[in-house]
């Protein structure tokens, strides 16, 4: 975006989307194909006039350090805990504890989580439209599936959990009807041509498998970690919910940024290509060991914890939302607040952000509100903020998640005697959430693809490289609001039975 005195003007060919003002006089060149669109932060940001003078931004330097020093000492936390938990469990083990019922059901929820996750990125790369669809109604089904093996517990606790999973079974089965026609086409299109767009070098495979290895190991020791909880009694083992709760945390924490690191550095080797039309010097090698032992750690390992905070805020406002249909005037209010915190968070934390974490080395806050003001200015923010692709990769991982349940719920059950079929229900449980975070963590990789696609489009709409997949959708949705604004009339000539 250029100034030309009184007049600002954007970076397209032509000169169009001019704002007049005092000057009219001047006019922009064309841009090149490859052309990015600088954006001036008080001209399109909807969150303020904030000057940013590096690109690093206020945030970066102390906040990204702290976290990722964090984010150490947190590691070293979980390994000084799992010591503790094992010796415990080795010098005051349970003897009601069986290894049978309780770790092997974990370490199989491992393995198949794994394979499951391998299975779901081949199968998206290789032919998007049907792991798009295979994804909506996969979810519900094991969803259900695993809700019998939570339901054969038999107490209040697994009735309780098993209500709320076949409520989720409904909403997915009925979001998946609504997710059809030009929505899904569009997604699996979106999907194929930023993965084949993206031409990313074959060493990349390799590095998305080193971090599933890591991701392996980490579960791994996890797992060992939470079984000893289980085999462990004594003094020190009447705070079992706090150890719990800190091993269930560092999970979630610790699978988020290895999640981010893939995306981090695929978005980035993404980028360069769709933008550019150029490989990023160094290749994957390179820009993964950056990733990790560069700036953008700290940020990653901030906007791990930012991100799915966001969402969790968004997708309880569309609950709700669902849920009342705006009758509710109390729950309505409740909702409203929601969405304005969601907004307000959006524009300052999320996973689009990342794209420019890694692509231009900016500060999370800083490139999730630059990202997030291009969006808003080139009018495809509802549209990227409802692509299908991000539910692709939540049920994909619901649907995994599930399977693991399923499998580790079921030996744990077969494996128990009757009056210790409770201790079945926290080993689904577990098995559920290794499998669900498995799968996100290999699922980034596409993803990340998408996030540089819509990216790219926001900076240079013009972009050859990028054809006219996005404006064809936009037209779409106008279309379809258009109908639903103005339904057509019916009159006698329609061919309608009246009887």
């Amino acid at each position: 975006m250029a100034r030309h005195g009184g007049e600002i003007t954007a970076a397209f060919p032509g000169g169009g989307g001019g704002i007049a003002g005092a000057s009219t006089g001047a006019t922009t060149p064309a841009a090149s194909p490859y052309q990015v669109a600088e954006i001036e932060e008080q001209i399109c940001s909807p969150f303020g006039n904030i000057e940013v003078p590096d690109s690093r931004g206020c945030c970066s330097g102390f906040t990204g350090s702290v976290t990722k020093v964090l984010f150490i000492l947190h590691l070293l936390a979980f390994i000084a805990l799992t010591v503790f938990l094992g010796v415990q469990a080795s010098s005051h083990q349970n003897p009601a504890y069986k290894p049978f019922s309780n770790f092997i059901p974990l370490v199989s929820s491992v393995i198949v989580s794994t394979i499951s996750a391998c299975f779901w990125v081949i199968l998206s790369v290789t032919n998007p439209h049907k792991a798009i669809k295979t994804s909506l109604w996969a979810a519900p089904v094991f969803a259900v599936a695993c809700d019998v093996v939570i339901l054969l517990v038999a107490n209040g606790t697994a009735l309780g959990i098993g209500a709320l999973v076949v409520a989720f079974a409904i909403a997915a089965g009925l979001y998946s009807c609504w997710a059809t026609g030009p929505r899904l086409q569009h997604a699996s299109d979106l999907l194929s041509a930023s993965v084949i767009g993206a031409h990313l070098p074959p060493t990349t495979s390799c590095l998305v498998v080193f971090v599933l290895l890591a991701t392996f190991g980490y579960m791994a020791f996890w797992t060992v970690a939470i079984s000893c909880i289980a085999a462990a009694e004594g003094h020190f083992m009447n705070y079992q919910m706090a150890y719990v709760a800190a091993l269930l945390v560092s999970m979630a924490w610790t699978m988020q940024i290895l999640r981010y690191v893939v995306y981090v550095a695929v978005a980035k080797l993404a980028h360069g290509r769709l933008a550019y039309g150029i490989r990023m010097p160094g290749g994957a090698v390179e820009v993964f060991c950056g990733t990790v032992f560069g700036p953008a750690f700290g940020d990653i390992c901030m906007g791990a914890m930012a991100v799915p905070v966001n969402s969790a805020v968004r997708g309880l406002a569309r609950a709700m939302k669902i849920a009342t249909g705006g009758n509710d005037e109390f729950i309505f209010s409740g909702r409203g607040c929601c969405f304005i915190v969601s907004e307000k968070m959006l524009g300052r934390a999320n996973r689009w952000g990342f794209v420019h974490v890694g692509a231009r080395g900016k500060a999370f806050c800083v490139a999730s509100r630059d990202v997030w003001s291009l969006f808003v200015l080139r009018g495809i923010a509802n549209l990227v903020d409802s692509d299908l692709t991000g539910s692709f990769c939540f049920l994909s991982s619901v649907a995994t998640g599930a399977l693991a349940s399923l499998i580790a719920g079921s030996w744990a059950l077969a494996g128990m005697y009757k009056d210790q079929k409770k201790l079945a229900l926290p080993v689904a449980i577990y098995a559920f959430l290794i499998g669900y975070y498995m799968c996100r963590m290999m699922i980034a990789w596409p993803q990340a693809c998408v996030a540089a696609y819509h990216v790219a489009y926001a900076e240079n709409p013009q972009n050859p490289q990028l054809g006219t997949l996005i404006p064809k959708h936009l037209h779409e949705l106008q279309a379809l609001a258009a109908d639903r604004d103005h339904p057509k009339a019916v009159d006698s000539s329609d061919d309608i039975d009246d009887s």
